[in-house]
């Protein structure tokens, strides 16, 4: 009877080593997920925190270049593939505008004409308007933003206002 005691014991205990494995294997899995969820997510906002300068940067350039007045004045439809500089020969559409290099990314800007009714800004003000989208790629994370800027038109030199932002990807 002993024996046979010892051996219920012996399975037993064998059994709840088993589950304690299997309980053991299900938590490693569980950190890696959530490992590899947090370098994804750090990713993100590292692109998101480039493509936010390169859209800075963008912006600044407003002064230093004349910009044509837009052909293709849609928000340009390649901004999610785009990798290198020049007019998007890539897959899917292009809007076939020259996007410019910067460091941690691509920007464009697109001279979107004059306006007098531009949001936040005085009513019948003349501005001319540009759109800047500036596109940041770190891995698998990307990151596009856009901003619309008027730059008021008149005698006396007046700051550029960002009128509108949001984040594409």
């Amino acid at each position: 009877m002993k024996s046979r005691q010892r051996g219920l014991v012996l399975l037993l205990s064998l059994t709840l080593m088993l589950l304690l494995g299997l309980l053991g294997l299900s938590a490693m899995g569980s950190a890696i997920q959530q490992q590899r969820m947090s370098r994804n997510l750090l990713s993100t906002l590292k692109a998101f925190q480039q493509s936010h300068q390169v859209l800075q940067l963008g912006e600044s350039r407003l002064h230093v270049q004349a910009w044509p007045a837009c052909a293709f004045c849609l928000p340009p439809p390649e901004a999610g593939n785009v990798t290198s500089s020049g007019v998007y020969v890539g897959q899917g559409e292009s809007s076939g505008l020259n996007w410019q290099a910067a460091t941690g990314g691509f920007y464009l800007v697109q001279s979107l004409g004059r306006s007098t009714k531009a949001r936040q800004m005085p009513q019948g003000l003349e501005a001319n308007l540009y759109r800047v989208t500036a596109v940041s790629r770190l891995g698998t994370a990307r990151s596009v933003m856009e901003s619309v800027i008027a730059q008021p038109v008149g005698p006396a030199p007046q700051p550029w206002r960002r009128i509108y932002w949001r984040q594409v990807y």
